[in-house]
């Protein structure tokens, strides 16, 4: 709640189980609204606009996406078990995303 500015907005991607504890009395004080998404869901027009906002804010450096590590397209099964391993086994730290390139 502390980075969120005046009138500030949560968007929540987060699994059906999920049940965050969410400081209702800072967030009324801010005046902030919270948005659910969920990425199958949305129509394509609505993807492409935010690829495309996305791309820009790269490109300008006002996102930085941080990478654990690049790993050739020879070994995509092991980006597969390195990300399955943290995500459903909670078993490997990951310190950002995992990029596969092609060789």
């Amino acid at each position: 709640m502390e980075s969120l500015s005046t009138r500030g907005r949560l968007v929540v991607m987060a699994g059906r189980e999920a049940r965050p504890s969410i400081p209702i009395g800072p967030f009324y004080v801010k005046s902030c609204s919270m948005v659910g998404f969920m990425i199958f869901t949305e129509p394509p027009h609505v993807l492409e606009a935010a690829a495309r906002r996305i791309g820009r804010w790269l490109a300008e450096k006002r996102i930085e996406v941080p990478i654990d590590r690049v790993l050739p397209l020879s070994q995509t099964a092991e980006a597969h078990r390195l990300q399955e391993g943290r995500t459903l086994e909670g078993r490997v730290h990951l310190r950002g995303k995992l990029l596969v390139r092609p060789e």
